[in-house]
């Protein structure tokens, strides 16, 4: 389970523990609601928003991750 939370190199990665948090806390709350009431329930435009904010920022980090060349930055980038 720990190997989803990092990235290429090896490194831990927040963004994707933010974005996985993001996300299962949407998707509870909207289960919870669609159980609660028994009846499906659309998914509102809060969440549908804050799934595409987490999944944007977890796609905007790993392209930031790289540069133009395709090179990885970080530490072992300029060692």
């Amino acid at each position: 389970m720990a190997g989803i939370f990092t990235d290429d190199r090896g490194n831990k990665s927040s963004i994707r523990v933010f974005s996985a948090v993001i996300i299962a806390v949407v998707l509870f709350n909207w289960t919870y609601a669609t159980v609660r009431t028994g009846v499906w329930q659309p998914l509102d435009l809060d969440s549908a928003l804050a799934l595409a904010g987490a999944l944007v920022a977890k796609v905007g980090q790993k392209f930031a991750e790289t540069d133009r060349a395709g090179n990885a930055q970080g530490r072992a980038g300029r060692e």
